[in-house]
């Protein structure tokens, strides 16, 4: 075997446990302390979406509407303050899928609905295990939580914080 090719592998082998330990570090964790009161709006950073996006976010808002009442305008300027609009629709579109999947057969009430978009709304941020072990539920069984969770395909996206000194 070539010197060089052997340095590689071997340098590579050495570096694949970190390189494994970063790619599954969860950037821009909250705090156990975070107060979600402490949010607030970042600017608009897109003042117009393509037709595509406004017809995504049009269906998003449908699908969900019976369990986030906000009106459609909210929705559009939420993701005008994303940095990139493509990649939220798309963590969207994920929870969209699993929550249609999940209700569409089920005569659910109001209150499993919004267990199930919950549900679909935490994974989107978190793996399957911390969804069980966090998830308030107000109707469903964790039975329900794990069939809703099997539905949800797209990996985690964590959101992403960005702070600001105090008074901003």
């Amino acid at each position: 075997m070539d010197s060089t090719l052997f340095v590689a592998i071997a340098a590579l082998l050495l570096l694949l446990p970190f390189l494994v330990a970063y790619r599954f570090k969860r950037p821009n964790r909250l705090p156990a302390n975070f107060d979600p009161a402490s949010l607030r709006l970042g600017p608009v950073r897109h003042e117009k979406l393509s037709d595509d996006q406004m017809e995504r976010i049009k269906k998003l808002q449908e699908t969900f509407r019976e369990v986030d009442p906000m009106p459609l305008e909210k929705w559009i300027d939420d993701f005008k303050r994303d940095a990139d609009p493509d990649r939220e629709i798309r963590v969207y579109e994920g929870m969209a899928e699993a929550y249609t999947a999940y209700c569409s057969n089920r005569n659910l009430t109001p209150e499993a609905k919004k267990d199930a978009f919950c549900v679909v709304l935490m994974r989107s941020g978190v793996p399957d295990d911390e969804v069980l072990s966090q998830v308030k539920l107000q109707v469903l069984s964790l039975e329900d939580v794990k069939e809703i969770l099997k539905l949800y395909k797209r990996p985690s996206a964590p959101i992403t914080v960005t702070t600001t000194p105090s008074g901003r």
